[in-house]
């Protein structure tokens, strides 16, 4: 039977070092805010915000809404950015996602204020991560790392695969064991043989938000698995990975919920604290 890689031990880990630092900062009158931007109406971008107010609520972190029409023009959300770049009371920005197909298409993430892109998915904090410089690296990806590090599961010259090549996850995390020294593969809808590449992977993460994609005749058994799929069927919030046949197989596999998303969030608010940072010594 697999070990299980349970989120929660990490994540309170985590609570405990970012409320200790958020005392800190309140005690010299310094307030973390994160905003978060909604354009247009969509019920899973909703559910998220209201997860991340719950959970920064219970960190003692404030978080400001700001919504907007759907309309709303490349040039109002330009707009937007800049004074929200130059309000030193809001150290970080969520813009929820999918965005209205006209922003989407314009990549608009891409022009957010990237000192204050606490998510990671402006351009410029994507470069800095390739380049391998200091960045804000996107949650989910983070998150994946400090799991794995969190249960001594060692990254050095291992066999990696990653399903999934989105700019939030995939590409990134990919960067993320490079940089400590996995031989990484990436598969996605157009790799041939998918469970070629599976059944090679010492550390397999899938994150292509498709229900059960992922089966015991798929994985070796010596594999470590991440799900980072969330899917929702029949009611009930499920992975990537067919947890209950994968499990008996494989040597560790993260829970779905339960496993990576519980510390996504909380990677979150450490990329805030960072900016809380980042912003005293800009002003």
């Amino acid at each position: 039977m697999a070990q299980i890689l349970w989120g929660k031990p990490l994540s309170q880990e985590l609570e405990n070092k970012i409320k200790e630092e958020v005392l800190k900062l309140k005690k010299r009158n310094i307030f973390p805010t994160l905003l978060i931007l909604k354009i247009g109406e969509n019920d899973e971008a909703e559910n998220y915000a209201r997860n991340i107010e719950k959970v920064f609520s219970k960190l003692d972190i404030k978080v400001e809404r700001k919504n907007y029409k759907e309309e709303t023009s490349f040039e109002e959300l330009i707009s937007i950015f800049n004074e929200i770049n130059n309000d030193n009371s809001i150290h970080g920005i969520l813009l929820l996602r999918p965005l209205p197909t006209h922003l989407e298409k314009l990549k608009v993430y891409s022009y957010l204020p990237y000192e204050k892109d606490v998510e990671g998915l402006s351009y410029i904090n994507l470069g800095r991560l390739f380049a391998g410089d200091k960045a804000f690296i996107p949650c989910t990806s983070l998150a994946v790392i400090e799991l794995l590090d969190y249960y001594n599961i060692p990254l050095e010259g291992k066999n990696v695969v990653i399903i999934g090549r989105s700019i939030s996850v995939g590409k990134p995390l990919a960067l993320l064991f490079l940089q400590r020294n996995s031989t990484v593969t990436i598969c996605h809808s157009k790799t041939l043989d998918l469970s070629y590449h599976t059944k090679r992977a010492e550390i397999l993460v899938s994150a292509v938000g498709r229900a059960g994609i992922i089966d015991e005749d798929m994985v070796g058994e010596e594999s470590v698995v991440i799900d980072v799929g969330t899917n929702i069927i029949e009611g009930r919030v499920v992975g990537d990975v067919n947890f209950e046949r994968v499990e008996k197989k494989v040597k560790a596999i993260t829970p779905v919920p339960g496993g990576v998303g519980i510390v996504t969030t909380r990677i979150l608010a450490k990329n805030l604290l960072e900016a809380v940072k980042r912003n005293e010594i800009r002003i």
